[in-house]
C-alpha cells in the first residue's frame, strides 16, 4: 500500500500532531506500507524554513512552499492556512499517485481539497479528524454559530465526511459528535483510534533515577511537589482554573506550578503570575524530545486541560504520554471528555470541573501532604497505557482501518468472478432446479 499523510507540519516539528504522524508513518513503513508525508516548509512556531524534499528514516518528506509566520498573530496564522491551501493542492496535483491519501485537520478542511484531488487521481480518502470544526471555532466563541461562514464551514465539513472512505476519530465521545453531524448510517465507515504515546521511550523512572530538574538549572524544583504541564499552551486548554488555584496555593511552599512549552496562552499564564505576585509559578521553554520522559517523569502530578464545551471536539493528547510516563494524571475541564472518564474510571487520578479552584486546590494540596497513595494512581496509570495506549495498539488499529478502504473493491472482485465463471455440473444441476 502507497499512503500519502497531509497535515501541515511533520517532523522535525515539535507540534502534536507532527510527532504523532512521524511515529505512525515510521510504524505504518515497518509494516511494509510505503509512505509519503506532505507538510509545509513553516514551523509551528514560525521562524524557520525546511528543505523541499527530505528522507526520514524511510519515510519521503514532501513540503510545499508557505508562508511562515507561525501561531503568534491571528494574520500569519490565516496567511499560513492559505497558501498552504495551495501548495499542497499543487503537490498532490503532480508528485507521484498513491493508493490513499489521509488527511488531518491542520490546516481546517485541508481534507476537502484530499478528497477532491485523491478522487481525481483514484486515491482513497481517510479523514483523520483530530479536531472537528467549525465546531472547535463556535464552542471557544471565535465564530458566530450562526453566521454565514460557520454554515459553509459545517456544509463543507458535513460534506467531505459523508464522502470519506473511512473516518478515524479519536474517542467514543468524538464519535458521537461525527454521527450527530451526518447520521448513522456513516457508523460502518467510523474507526476510533485512539492517540497514543511509545511505551518503550516513555518509561516511569527507576527507583533511585533521579528527575529532570536535579540535572538543569532549576535545582530548586526539585525538592518541591510539580503539578507539571508540557506542551502546546492552546486556546483549547483551560487555564483559569488551574491558575486561581495556584493563587490559592501561592503560600504554601512546597507546591509549585511548572509549564513547559509555548502557544496562544502562554501570555495570560504571564500575566496572570505577574499580577498576582505568584512565585509558585514557573514557565519554561520547549525541552529537548530526547528529554521527555525524564521531564514528565519530574512532574508529582500531571496535568492535562479542556475548555468547557469541547468534550468530543478535542482529544489532548498529551493524555498518552502522561499515563506512559507512570503518574498520577490531574485533569481539569469538560467532565463530559473522554479524558475525565477515563481518569475516574480507572483511578489513575482526579477530575476537576472546571471553576472548581477550590476543589482543584485540596486535592493538590491533599496529594502533596501524603504522598504515599500516589504511586498507586502512577501504577494504575501506567498499567491502563500498555493495555490501550501503546503505539503498536494504535498501528495495529490503522492498518485495520486503512485495509478497510479496499474491502468493497474485494467484494465487488468477488462476485464478478462468481457471475463470470463457467457453471460445472454441480452448479448447472442447482441452477435447473
Amino acid at each position: 500500500m502507497r499512503l500519502t499523510i497531509l497535515n501541515q507540519f511533520f517532523y522535525p516539528d515539535h507540534s502534536a500532531t507532527s510527532q504523532l504522524m512521524t511515529e505512525l508513518a515510521q510504524s505504518l513503513r515497518d509494516q511494509g506500507v510505503e509512505v509519503t508525508a506532505l507538510a509545509s516548509r513553516g514551523r509551528y512556531n514560525g521562524g524557520e524554513t525546511l528543505p523541499r524534499r527530505e528522507d526520514y528514516q524511510g519515510v519521503r518528506i514532501e513540503r510545499a512552499w508557505a508562508t511562515g509566520f507561525g501561531k503568534s498573530t491571528l494574520f500569519g496564522r490565516l496567511s499560513d492556512y492559505l497558501t498552504f491551501y495551495f501548495a499542497a493542492s499543487w503537490k498532490l496535483l503532480t508528485m507521484r499517485r498513491q493508493d490513499v491519501v489521509m488527511a488531518l485537520t491542520t490546516p481546517p478542511l485541508i481534507g476537502l481539497i484530499a478528497l477532491v484531488i485523491g478522487r481525481l487521481r483514484g486515491m482513497r480518502f481517510v479523514a483523520l479528524m483530530e479536531d472537528l470544526y467549525p465546531d472547535v471555532a463556535i464552542a471557544l466563541g471565535a465564530l458566530n454559530p450562526d453566521s454565514a461562514l460557520a454554515k459553509a464551514l459545517d456544509y463543507l465539513t458535513c460534506q467531505m465526511l459523508k464522502r470519506a472512505d473511512r473516518i478515524i476519530v479519536l474517542s467514543d465521545c468524538m464519535l458521537e459528535r461525527v454521527i450527530a453531524k451526518i447520521g448513522p448510517e456513516a457508523y460502518s465507515r467510523i474507526d476510533v483510534i485512539h492517540n497514543w504515546a511509545d511505551g518503550r521511550e516513555i518509561v516511569p523512572l527507576a527507583e533511585g533515577e533521579e528527575g529532570y530538574f536535579n540535572h538543569k538549572d532549576w535545582p530548586d524544583l526539585s525538592d518541591k511537589f510539580v503539578v507539571l504541564f508540557s506542551g502546546n499552551l492552546g486556546l483549547v486548554n483551560e487555564f483559569t482554573t488551574v491558575l486561581e488555584a495556584a493563587k490559592a496555593l501561592r503560600t504554601h511552599p512546597g507546591i509549585v506550578f511548572v509549564f513547559i512549552g509555548a502557544g496562544a496562552r502562554a501570555t495570560e499564564i504571564r500575566k496572570f503570575a505577574i499580577q498576582h505576585d505568584l512565585t509558585n509559578v514557573r514557565m519554561l521553554p520547549y525541552q529537548p524530545r530526547e528529554s521527555l520522559r525524564h521531564c514528565l517523569a519530574s512532574g508529582d502530578a500531571l496535568l492535562i486541560t479542556l475548555a468547557e464545551g469541547l468534550a468530543g471536539l478535542s482529544v489532548p493528547s498529551k493524555t498518552y504520554s502522561s499515563l506512559a510516563a507512570g503518574r498520577p494524571l490531574l485533569f481539569v475541564g469538560d467532565q463530559r471528555s473522554s479524558v475525565a472518564d477515563l481518569v475516574v474510571k480507572n483511578e489513575c487520578g482526579a477530575a476537576i470541573a472546571s471553576g472548581k479552584n477550590e476543589q482543584l486546590a485540596a486535592t493538590i494540596s491533599g496529594w502533596a501532604e501524603n504522598r504515599a497513595g500516589l504511586g498507586t494512581l502512577g501504577a494504575a496509570a501506567r498499567s491502563l497505557f500498555e493495555q490501550h495506549f501503546d503505539r503498536q495498539v494504535a498501528v495495529q488499529g490503522y492498518l485495520r482501518s486503512l485495509n478497510k478502504c479496499f474491502n468493497g473493491d474485494t467484494r465487488r472482485k468477488k462476485a464478478k468472478r462468481e457471475e463470470s465463471r463457467p457453471l460445472n455440473s454441480v452448479d448447472a444441476e442447482k441452477s435447473v432446479s
